[in-house]
């Protein structure tokens, strides 16, 4: 090894998927600006992953991933806002995330599945977003 500063270009980045990031998406137009670190102590997967809906608390402005049971999304909480779906997977401990908030997404793609209600809130929240199964 020569002198100088040494990076390790061999090392290994595993990153947690569920393998449909390729799929979530059919279309992505439009952004939330600048992203957002998330509040992931509820989480209890290993990751946020591509095309989860992320919320934000109205009264401290605090962004989480909506909370799930199971394979399906929770309804949201009274004092939540949707604010965007996460354009791809991140581990849990470096939960910053990308949201789309126009765009088409794959519906069967989803991480967790939607009540119809939940849908519906989504919709109202997120107009320029279309779910496609």
């Amino acid at each position: 090894m020569g002198k100088g500063p040494y990076v390790d270009l061999t090392s290994s980045k595993e990153y947690p998927s569920n393998g449909k990031d390729q799929v979530v998406w059919r279309n992505k137009l439009g952004y939330y600006d600048g992203g957002r670190t998330l509040d992931v102590s509820a989480l209890t997967d290993v990751a946020v992953y591509a095309g989860h809906i992320i919320v934000r608390d109205k009264t401290t402005e605090v962004c989480r991933p909506l909370e799930t049971t199971d394979k399906a999304f929770n309804d949201i909480k009274v004092n939540d806002e949707i604010i965007g779906l996460t354009v791809s997977t991140v581990p849990k401990e470096k939960a910053f995330v990308s949201m789309v908030t126009i765009g088409i997404a794959a519906e069967n793609a989803l991480p967790f599945t939607m009540t119809t209600e939940l849908k519906e809130k989504v919709q109202k929240s997120l107009p320029g977003l279309q779910f496609h199964k």
